[in-house]
C-alpha cells in the first residue's frame, strides 16, 4: 500500500536574533490511509513544527531548508501558495492546540465555518451552512442550528474542541492532524473529545496524525508510533511494539516515567537534564547528554535510522550490532514487567 503523507528528510529552520534554530533536522515519517499515527515527545522536539511544515503555515522566520512532503505523491514544498491552499482544510486539516484561543473571538461560529466549507466545496452559501450546522450536531453541540450564530465566548473548553474538530471535519479530507486536541481540558472532557475524533475518524474513514506528549492517548487511539527527540525521529514502530519492547532509550525512558499506581515501587522515575536548545543542539545523537546507555560513538556521530524487523526503525548506536532477540531482554531487563503492566 503506498502511503497517503511521506516526509522525507524534512528540514526545518528559524531564524531568530540569537541564531538558526534547527527545529527539524532529516524528519522522516508515514501515514498510511486510514492508519491513525501517533507522534510522540516532549515539548520542544519538534512534533508540532513538522506539522506546520507540512501544511506551509510556519511563522514568517521558519523556512523550509530541504526534503520532501509527499501527499498522494505530490511534493507540497513545491506547490504555489494558491494551490496549497487548495490542499489545507479540504484535503489535510488540523485541529489546533489550544481550543480557547484558536477560534477568532469577534466572529460567530458562522462565520468561521461557511465561507470556508462554501469556498471549498463548491456549494452555495445555503448549503454550506446546512453542511455546517450538520457538522457541529455530529459532534454533540446541542442545538447547532441555534448557537451556529453565537461567539466562541459562550462556549466553554470542551464545547470550542468540538466546534474546531466540526470546522476541520466538514469540508471531509482524507488526513486529520490532531495537534494535543486535549490540552487545557479536564479529564472528563478529554475522554469526550478522543472519543469523537474516534468515532469520527471510522465514520468518514479518515487516516489520523495524533501529536501528544501523553502515551495513554497514543495506546487508546493509534496503530503506530514516531518518537520524536530534539527535531529528529528516534524511533518507529507499532503502538502494540513500543509498549511492550521499546528499542530506543528514550522511548524506554518515556515508559518508565508514566505514573504507576503501584506506590511500592518507589518515586516516580524522571529523564535526568533537559530537552536540548536546538539553537545549538549537541553533536551525534541529540539524546546522548540524557542518556544511560551513550558511549563515546553517541556524542559525534549521528545515528542512521535502521530498520531492525519489519515495520521497526530505531536510531541509536548502542543496539545498532545487536539482534531483535537479544533486544528484549538486553534493553529491557528488569523493566519489562513495569512496562507490560502499563501497556
Amino acid at each position: 500500500m503506498e502511503p497517503l503523507l511521506e516526509v522525507k528528510g524534512l528540514v526545518t529552520n528559524f531564524f531568530t536574533e540569537s541564531g538558526i534554530v534547527e527545529a527539524l533536522a532529516g524528519i522522516d515519517l508515514t501515514v498510511f490511509p486510514k492508519e491513525s499515527v501517533g507522534v510522540v515527545g516532549e515539548s520542544g522536539c519538534g512534533k508540532t513544527q513538522t506539522a506546520y511544515s507540512i501544511l506551509r503555515i510556519l511563522a514568517s522566520n521558519g523556512k523550509i531548508m530541504d526534503g520532501q512532503v509527499l501527499y498522494k505523491g505530490q511534493d507540497l514544498v513545491q506547490l504555489a501558495d494558491s494551490e496549497m491552499r487548495q490542499v489545507r482544510g479540504k484535503e489535510i486539516a488540523m485541529i489546533f492546540q489550544d481550543p480557547m484561543t484558536s477560534l477568532n473571538p469577534v466572529l460567530k461560529i458562522s462565520d468561521q465555518m461557511i465561507e470556508v466549507i462554501a469556498m471549498h466545496r463548491d456549494v452555495s452559501e445555503i448549503e454550506a451552512r446546512e453542511l455546517a450546522i450538520e457538522s457541529l450536531a455530529a459532534v454533540g453541540l446541542s442545538d447547532a442550528a441555534d448557537r451556529i450564530d453565537e461567539y466562541p465566548h459562550k462556549f466553554s473548553g470542551g464545547m470550542r474542541q468540538r466546534i474546531l474538530i466540526a470546522r476541520a471535519l466538514a469540508l471531509r479530507p482524507s488526513l486529520l492532524i490532531a495537534d494535543e486536541p486535549t490540552t487545557a481540558l479536564d479529564v472528563t472532557i478529554q475522554a469526550q473529545v478522543l472519543e469523537i475524533i474516534k468515532d469520527m475518524k471510522e465514520q468518514y474513514n479518515l487516516a489520523l496524525m495524533l501529536i501528544t506528549h501523553n502515551l495513554g492517548v497514543v495506546a487508546e487511539l493509534t496503530d503506530r508510533v514516531h518518537i520524536f527527540y530534539g527535531g529528529r525521529v528516534a524511533e518507529v514502530a507499532s503502538t502494540y511494539n513500543i509498549f511492550t519492547m521499546p528499542m530506543h532509550p528514550y522511548t524506554i525512558a518515556l515508559l518508565e516515567s508514566i505514573p504507576s499506581l503501584d506506590v511500592e515501587k518507589g518515586r516516580l522515575a524522571t529523564i535526568p537534564g533537559s530537552v536540548p536548545q536546538l539553537i545549538n543542539p549537541p553533536k551525534g545523537c541529540r539524546f546522548h547528554p540524557r542518556c544511560k546507555y551513550a558511549k563515546d560513538k553517541c556524542s559525534k556521530d549521528i545515528p542512521v535510522m535502521e530498520e531492525k524487523e519489519t515495520g521497526r526503525f530505531v536510531a541509536c548506536h548502542y543496539w545498532e550490532d545487536v539482534e531483535i532477540s537479544e533486544l528484549a531482554e538486553q534493553v529491557m531487563g528488569s523493566h519489562k514487567d513495569k512496562v507490560n503492566q502499563k501497556a
